[in-house]
């Protein structure tokens, strides 16, 4: 026999968490593109006071408990997604842009000097904003024999933020807007 309080529960209880799901697969959609990382920031603001709330709420009913420890699943799900998204493309990009920096170093090496542009190395910024995004290389224009060239990409998860390589160290700067 059909239990109808039952059942209407169980409609209420998978609106609620239907609910969290679309919500939390949106949130992931939007903030794992490129530069948009910050955005878990936002998501925080929101996320914590709201599990507070939904703690001391289902603390009253402890019959929902089992919804809570869902929908904080679906929330810590999207979220851990977000962030391993940012920092696999953040290791990819990372890994290319040095691929590019030692062949960059490698053409200084060989030739005395560093290349005047990506076509040198065998390369073009088309090509290379594909992977990159927004980057920059350059060279400085005092021409003296310890200037060294500019290379720089924006970040993967911020767009106010750059990733630059320091030809003299021969190592990456995060460079703070």
């Amino acid at each position: 026999m059909l239990n109808i309080p039952e059942l209407r529960q169980r409609t209420t209880e998978l609106k609620s968490v239907l609910g969290s799901l679309l919500a939390a697969g949106i949130t992931t959609f939007i903030l794992s593109q490129r530069h948009m990382g910050e955005g878990l920031a936002v998501v925080a603001v929101i996320f914590i006071p709201w599990l507070l709330f939904k703690i001391y709420d289902y603390a009253k009913e402890p019959e929902q408990r089992r919804l809570l420890v869902q929908k904080i699943l679906i929330w810590l799900l999207a979220i851990s997604l977000i962030t391993i998204i940012h920092l696999v493309r953040h290791h990819y990009v990372r890994t290319h842009a040095q691929n590019i920096a030692d062949r960059i170093q490698n053409f200084a090496d060989q030739h005395g000097h560093y290349p005047p542009d990506l076509q040198s190395i065998g390369t073009s910024a088309a090509q290379e904003k594909a992977v990159l995004g927004m980057f920059y290389y350059g060279l400085p224009d005092n021409k003296g024999p310890d200037a060294k060239p500019d290379f720089f990409y924006v970040a993967t998860y911020m767009h106010i933020e750059v990733d630059r390589y320091d030809f003299a160290t021969r190592r990456w700067e995060h460079v703070y807007d």
